[in-house]
């Protein structure tokens, strides 16, 4: 097996490839041959760019060119030997656009990917098209229980929780803990149940934390050390803030705030769906992405 083989069942109709970077190795899938380009981006913890994007993918793939990579320290990116933060992923962003020859697209991103997506638009407004965020990392001053979840992540203890984590718990919490929708079938839920497991056991080989750098970097010990929301007026390009009802790792709140100050932006609320929305309420997340895109690129 290649270093590029990927650990998951590659995307349906997708190439995996992989490019050595100055910081270590990112794993990537391609798809789609025409049109306009856009990457989607990963949450964090047990997340890659076969898991959470896989149906927004496909779909897109039918008249865009479409990447999704796995980004440092998930999914075949190994190994890195630098840290997967905000700054880190946002440099990623742009060495993966520039060796790919995209000049600019769409960035769709979940959670921290989300929190990567703004972050690159802000900084390199340029490269950016538009912005689908679901779930929206990164415009939060504290999460909750902030200073539990800051020694939390960054106590030598965690390291060994990560070790000890039970697979099966995993599995157990993809297959009976997310708020599903009526129309994900029971193979949606084995696939995530599967690739769930599957994530964290390359985690454990590569030596990786169970929540990521983003999670362990970003909580600081009072407050959020990136927190986008005081930028939101500067933020230039159409915007779809993404979010469910019962989303309880970022506040329904924030995200209509965020969106009320953008001057391109607006909400666009699932209901039912959880943090994890694309994978529990995923038929619902490929219309909204779809209907979004479409909107403004006629």
């Amino acid at each position: 097996m290649s270093r590029d083989a990927s650990p998951l069942t590659n995307i349906s109709g997708f190439e995996r490839h992989g490019i050595d970077l100055d910081d270590g190795h990112v794993s990537y899938q391609v798809g789609g041959v025409t049109g306009p380009a856009v990457i989607l981006l990963h949450g964090a913890s047990l997340d890659n760019g076969s898991i959470t994007w896989r149906q927004v993918a496909e779909d897109l793939s039918r008249d865009h060119r479409v990447y999704t990579p796995d980004l440092p320290k998930h999914g075949a990116s190994w190994p890195w030997r630098a840290r997967a933060d905000q700054r880190g992923l946002e440099s990623v962003v742009i060495d993966l656009m520039d060796a790919w020859g995209v000049g600019s697209a769409s960035l769709v991103g979940l959670s921290m990917g989300a929190a990567v997506a703004l972050g690159t638009a802000l900084n390199n407004p340029e490269r950016v098209d538009a912005l689908v965020l679901a779930a929206c990392g990164g415009i939060q001053d504290r999460v909750r229980a902030h200073e539990i979840s800051y020694l939390s992540l960054r106590a030598p203890i965690s390291w060994a929780l990560t070790r000890l984590q039970s697979p099966k718990a995993l599995e157990d919490f993809a297959r009976s803990k997310l708020p599903y929708a009526d129309d994900v079938t029971d193979q949606d839920v084995d696939f995530l149940a599967r690739a769930y497991r599957v994530e964290y056991g390359s985690k454990r080989r590569g030596g990786g934390h169970l929540f990521s750098d983003w999670n362990r970097f970003e909580v600081g010990f009072r407050r959020m050390r990136t927190n986008f929301m005081p930028r939101m007026e500067e933020l230039r390009r159409p915007t779809l803030f993404l979010h469910g009802d019962r989303d309880d790792a970022v506040p329904l709140a924030l995200a209509e705030e965020a969106a009320r100050r953008t001057l391109l932006g607006r909400i666009q609320v699932i209901e039912g769906a959880s943090h994890f929305l694309p994978q529990d309420h995923p038929v619902e997340t490929v219309r909204a992405v779809r209907e979004f895109l479409e909107e403004i690129e006629r």
